[in-house]
């Protein structure tokens, strides 16, 4: 891990701001590991989401962001497309059986086909599903379907699987399709369970505004709050859903540790670095999972959380969802 950089600036901001509202235990229900051993065809140099990291990296690198936590995780695929998926599902099922209360979604890309991602659920016990939409002919645009084929679905309501969903479109939950699609997979195959990532992926909260009170009516909905640092739509999620249904997630290593934030503007969003040199300030930025976590602070703040609820949102909403998943395939 010769990548980790971790500041007393980051240690100051931990240990007045945060280290008093992150509980003893902690479920991270979104984080990515990577082995260049599983490049596939890629090409280059590993930039970008190559970043090697295994699960003993993620223990490291949690024990430096929450020193003295209790760290379980729901690990996801890295989606690259050109990768050697197989390979790289194989390698965190066998990463992350040295720790029993996490889980792994497998990575699945539309040139699967139905009975493969059944036979590989069941060989290594995957918790879920993680499709992604690079893997659809236009990313920025694609239905669900375009990405995550309808049997695929079908597999999980069979198999009682939990799906990670990166809603794409540039308006993400605002965008009809996007809540058409969602009202019919969760009526049409109802034991598949839906963790809508990024809150939804609102990264501007103008997308949740509206949504929020058509996707909390919906059955077998969760969500992750992983790198979303727009602190509205935090609040719209946790005051109009059930709260027991959002769940903590980073989107560590590579895009909840960058430094710096995603910030909003108009009907947008996007990766901001900071200012090199404010003369009124210090510009010295942070990480993106502390800029969340300063979100999720002031929202439980603002709504008057109380400390089980907190520790429910970091712990006990996570293990109430698996413990329903895996009781549902018996």
């Amino acid at each position: 891990m010769e990548k980790i950089d971790y500041r007393d600036f980051d240690r100051d901001i931990w240990e007045k701001e945060l280290e008093d509202f992150v509980p003893a235990v902690v479920y991270d229900m979104h984080t990515h590991m990577w082995s260049e051993a599983h490049k596939g065809t890629l090409t280059g140099p590993p930039t970008g989401l190559r970043w090697e990291i295994d699960y003993q990296d993620h223990l490291a690198w949690a024990a430096k962001l929450y020193p003295g936590r209790e760290m379980h995780y729901l690990v996801l695929g890295t989606p690259m497309p050109g990768m050697d998926a197989e390979g790289h599902n194989d390698w965190m099922a066998a990463e992350m059986a040295a720790d029993p209360q996490s889980e792994v979604n497998m990575m699945v890309t539309p040139e699967m086909t139905p009975d493969h991602v059944a036979a590989q659920v069941k060989r290594h016990d995957f918790f879920g599903l993680k499709p992604y939409r690079t893997f659809a002919p236009d990313p920025a645009n694609a239905r669900i379907q375009d990405f995550l084929p309808e049997s695929f679905i079908e597999v999980a309501h069979d198999m009682g699987l939990a799906i990670t969903m990166h809603l794409a479109k540039k308006t993400g939950p605002a965008d009809p399709e996007n809540i058409a699609d969602l009202q019919y997979y969760t009526k049409q195959y109802p034991r598949a369970q839906w963790i809508l990532a990024h809150c939804a992926r609102a990264f501007n909260a103008f997308m949740m505004e509206e949504a929020i009170h058509i996707l909390k009516e919906m059955p077998n909905i969760w969500y992750d709050t992983s790198a979303v640092n727009d602190i509205y739509s935090h609040f719209l999620l946790m005051k109009h859903e059930d709260r027991k249904r959002v769940m903590f997630g980073s989107d560590n290593i590579v895009a909840g540790c960058a430094r710096g934030k995603y910030i909003t503007y108009g009907r947008a969003w996007e990766y901001y670095g900071g200012f090199p040199d404010l003369p009124h300030c210090d510009p010295t930025p942070t990480f993106v999972i502390y800029e969340q976590l300063r979100q999720e602070r002031q929202v439980a703040d603002m709504l008057e959380l109380t400390s089980d609820e907190i520790e429910d949102h970091f712990s006990g909403n996570a293990i109430r969802f698996i413990k329903q998943v895996r009781a549902g395939r018996d």
